[in-house]
């Protein structure tokens, strides 16, 4: 009898473990959707950073100057770096080119030590990786990028540097002081690394680090407008790390278009402090925030509207959907970014509704098993699955002994709409004049046949075009979402349609560049195609 009352009262344990962490991996109800696939349990490096190409494969590196890593490079290949900190001659690599059609990887080789470095994939499909650490420049380091209408990009930011500059190079001087880093640096833990940007409507810049805002003119060099604080005070960007999206933009014909912005989850002032003192009897890992700030930026008197997630979250990556919901996924209930800092994963990722009536925009969906802190990332594939790998929160790769081994694996997130039962709603693009190898262009008519076996609602067909992002520390870089105007959807025979829609008027909406196009009904989208807008 003491037997089965031990076990009775280890599961009861258990039981209360889990039940106090926030974000844990609880058991989800039947109508919780969405389903986990692990893809490769070791790509050999940890997916710091990644960015989907238009040929469907993925980019993902690490860093280079924490030892080997568990791949080596092909053919007998060493990079050799007089620069290096651990090994100078090494034979592995530290970044990999993952097929997604095929689900295999291949080792690539990296010239510099790319560490906490940002990115851009340029109009041509060309992937520009900027920054790093050591000789991979360290001016540069844990700063963000963003592609302009022009198809240069801009380089926002980094440790101790408050400025930006551009690439390509243009004219001189080759650095431009903004002095709102500097007003956002917080002494000790900064706060306001990979600072929060999005190309706004009007072609000026929206950027957010710390717990506030501006709008910037990058062209004269002037603020535009100055947001209010986030409520609270507390702060949203590395160390302190949340995640911030663009909302999809709608409209696009309107006079102003409505731009909003959506920033969730960080820590509050203090934790980064507190999680790293020197003696760990003193190290304490404080709650994240739960709450998310939404602002719409082209408003005369923008305020923040604030919400309150189902749990609190550091370190989550946000990750816009094709049929505009936003995934919250990744990270920690407690602690900060950085080295050995977080404490209790959240596994359950969330999905938040922006149409949503206040107070019922947030939708919990099943969890991961595998824990996905400091390091992580999370990215949109064109078949409307998430890529999801990384977690390091160590200095080096260690697999045992610790709270949270170093993850080497890669899944895929599959939302809700990928559910089997929505395969009668679900349409299928058949053909398009923005197929692959065509080119379109700004402001013009396009048009889309699709296929749906099921019943369709007209009213509730839609297409929109996603910016695949650059992602690393909880950001998506240049990720957008467009969503075209519809024009009629018209029958052509049994479950095939066409729909018109208009590209967007100008490059402020969306730079050029390769989209994934979708067509959405009743929020289940299609998988998408590449098309290129070009003006």
């Amino acid at each position: 009898m003491h037997r089965y009352t031990s076990i009775l009262l280890f599961f009861l344990f258990l039981q209360l473990f889990f039940a106090v962490q926030p974000c844990h991996r609880v058991v989800t109800s039947a109508a919780a959707g969405g389903r986990w696939q692990l893809l490769q349990k070791s790509i050999g490096i940890v997916a710091m950073h990644m960015q989907l190409l238009n040929n469907d494969r993925v980019v993902i590196y690490d860093r280079t100057d924490y030892g080997k890593s568990n791949i080596s490079l092909p053919h007998g290949k060493c990079r050799n770096n007089s620069w290096e900190l651990v090994i100078k001659y090494d034979c592995t690599a530290h970044s990999v080119e993952y097929d997604v059609l095929a689900n295999k990887f291949r080792p690539l080789m990296v010239q510099t030590d790319v560490w906490c470095s940002s990115g851009a994939v340029v109009p041509d499909g060309s992937l520009v990786q900027t920054g790093g650490f050591s000789d991979g420049e360290p001016r540069r380091w844990y700063a963000t990028n963003h592609i302009l209408p022009d198809g240069k990009q801009i380089i926002i930011g980094g440790r101790r540097q408050f400025n930006y500059e551009f690439y390509p190079k243009t004219s001189s001087p080759d650095v431009y002081s903004l002095p709102f880093l500097l007003q956002t640096n917080d002494l000790d833990s900064e706060n306001n690394l990979y600072p929060f940007v999005f190309l706004n409507s009007d072609g000026n810049l929206f950027i957010f680090a710390n717990n506030r805002a501006i709008l910037f003119d990058y062209k004269t060099g002037k603020v535009v407008k100055t947001y209010p604080a986030i409520p609270g005070g507390d702060p949203r960007s590395y160390p302190s790390t949340g995640s911030a999206v663009l909302l999809p933009l709608k409209n696009l014909d309107a006079a102003t278009i409505e731009a909003e912005v959506l920033v969730c989850g960080g820590a509050p002032k203090g934790s980064f402090e507190m999680a790293t003192k020197r003696k760990s009897a003193e190290r304490k890992f404080l709650k994240a925030l739960d709450t998310c700030g939404r602002i719409k930026i082209n408003e005369p008197n923008p305020q923040w509207v604030m919400e309150t997630m189902p749990c609190s979250r550091v370190m989550g990556d946000m990750t816009l959907l094709p049929n505009g919901v936003v995934l919250i996924i990744n990270g920690a209930g407690d602690g900060t970014a950085g080295w050995e800092n977080g404490r209790s994963p959240a596994l359950n990722p969330v999905l938040y509704w922006p149409g949503g009536a206040a107070g019922s925009r947030f939708e919990p969906v099943n969890p991961s098993t595998i824990p996905r802190m400091y390091h992580s990332t999370a990215i949109l594939l064109r078949d409307g699955r998430v890529l999801v790998g990384g977690s390091n929160p160590h200095s080096g790769y260690e697999f045992t002994r610790v709270l949270f081994p170093t993850e080497l694996s890669l899944e895929a997130f599959s939302p809700p709409y990928l559910d089997s039962k929505n395969k009668y709603l679900r349409p299928k693009i058949v053909s398009s004049t923005a197929s692959k190898g065509k080119y379109i262009g700004f402001g013009q008519k396009l048009w889309v046949r699709f296929k749906v076996i099921g019943t369709l609602k007209a009213d509730m067909v839609s297409v929109t075009m996603v910016a695949p992002a650059f992602n690393t520390h909880s950001f998506s870089m240049n990720h957008r979402l467009l969503a075209l105007r519809n024009e009629n959807v018209t029958y052509v025979r049994t479950s095939i349609y066409d729909i018109q829609v208009t590209t967007p008027s100008s490059g402020y909406l969306a730079p050029s560049g390769y989209y994934m196009l979708y067509v959405v009904h009743q929020y289940i989208p299609s998988i998408g195609i590449w098309v290129k807008l070009y003006s």
